[in-house]
């Protein structure tokens, strides 16, 4: 079954994305491409600006940033670029993680010489107007009060404030009162991210020679070619953070591991991932989950230079203390002590997922800027390495203290140091 997975990703021209030939512009703007006979493409503008790298100042900076996206420009406003994108029947994407901003654009491949031009415009000469920044302002809010409204991103929001504190434990959501309050406080925290040694361009369905020189002569070779300022290595610290929610009857538990980011997409599946809508999975975690009547769902998270793996519950707040003492026994009986079935589970899920989010054009752009900027990305040849050392990596994984998170009364919620990590 993988075979033909994988076989099926290979002939769309996305599987060349886990090593992809990356070259640099004469302002060390990365450069690297995927090609592709679709007659679709994507064209991503990746700057390495996310939460990871705010201050006490710039505290919310990169999502107000990300929501700057296809705004005006010195050359464009916001109605030519959208009404044009709209023209061309191309998608416009901006979005943040932990360590990147990217601009994308879905488009016709002939389309994709305009649309390099309009990514360079955005790095180039965006406005951030202050009646602009009104606008931008709201859009922020709802997007951060809407994430707060959600237990599971609270929850995973709140497990990287605990594991990192800061830096990859800053929040991906501008907080409430945030320092940036004006457009030119925006355009400052751009001014030093939108750097050669910090961009990269990425695209798929395109010719990697073509790209480079799409870049070059396009305004994102006006860019400074300063290089990317060395950042402090992360550090999973550990703890617990209680989030108190009597309102609703059910509560949430996030219990999450340090581990490689290469490993932690497999070592999520090695958890016990639902592969079946309506049946039961045959994990140990998806049986007591189905014996007891609450929900464990797996994640992981991978970085530059850290991972995290681990699972989130939620039940009713009165069964919440049972369900995460089930939960912890199967992770220490089972997840840390593997046997050959689980393995062979754990590899060929995490095999068809990569090769599932590689066969599409988002999945692959978005890989293929981290890969392109050095960081780790989730590949099928990241899911090989893994593979040999998966018995020994999930003992020492899942044995180690994790960082805990409960949404909820802390009275229906145990303290991590009592579940014998």
């Amino acid at each position: 079954m993988y075979s033909r997975v994988a076989t099926k990703a290979a002939a769309r021209g996305y599987a060349s994305v886990a090593s992809p030939a990356v070259t640099s512009t004469a302002n060390g703007i990365r450069v690297a491409a995927t090609g592709g006979d679709s007659g679709l493409a994507t064209v991503s503008l990746v700057i390495n600006a996310g939460s990871r790298h705010e201050t006490v100042e710039t505290a919310g900076a990169a999502h107000y940033l990300k929501a700057f996206g296809f705004r005006n420009t010195q050359g464009r406003t916001s109605f030519r670029t959208i009404r044009e994108a709209e023209l061309n029947g191309a998608q416009l994407t901006a979005e943040a993680t932990r360590e990147n901003i990217t601009y994308r654009v879905q488009c016709f491949s002939d389309a994709v010489p305009y649309f390099v031009d309009v990514l360079g415009d955005i790095a180039a000469e965006t406005r951030f107007a202050e009646h602009e920044f009104r606008d931008v302002e709201r859009v922020v809010e709802f997007e951060a009060l809407s994430a707060r409204a959600d237990a599971a991103t609270r929850a995973l929001d709140g497990v990287h404030q605990a594991a990192f504190r800061g830096g990859l434990g800053n929040s991906l959501y501008a907080p409430h009162g945030s320092p940036v309050a004006t457009g030119n406080a925006v355009a400052q925290y751009a001014k030093s991210a939108l750097v050669g040694g910090r961009v990269a361009v990425v695209a798929t369905g395109v010719d990697a020679t073509e790209l480079a020189r799409l870049v070059g002569e396009s305004k994102l070779s006006q860019l400074p070619s300063q290089s990317a300022p060395a950042l402090e290595a992360a550090q999973f610290v550990g703890g617990m953070q209680q989030v108190y929610e009597s309102a609703s009857p059910v509560a949430h538990y996030a219990l999450a591991f340090p581990c490689a980011p290469g490993a932690a997409p497999v070592l999520a599946a090695l958890l016990g991932s639902r592969r079946a809508k309506w049946g039961v999975g045959s994990s140990p975690l998806a049986q007591a989950a189905s014996r007891l009547g609450f929900s464990a769902e797996t994640f992981s998270f991978s970085y530059s230079d850290a991972g995290v793996v681990g699972v989130l519950v939620s039940a009713q707040a009165t069964h919440m203390r049972e369900a995460v003492k089930q939960v912890a026994e199967c992770v220490q009986k089972y997840v840390a002590r593997p046997d050959a079935s689980s393995v062979q589970r754990a590899v060929a899920a995490a095999r068809v997922d990569v090769a599932d989010l590689m066969a599409t054009h988002e999945g692959a752009a978005r890989a293929l800027g981290q890969l392109a900027l050095g960081q780790s990305a989730a590949t099928l040849e990241s899911v090989e390495a893994a593979q040999g050392s998966l018995s020994a990596t999930a003992q020492k994984v899942f044995s180690s203290k994790p960082v805990a998170v409960s949404i909820g009364l802390p009275q229906s919620t145990p303290y991590v140091d009592t579940l014998g990590f």
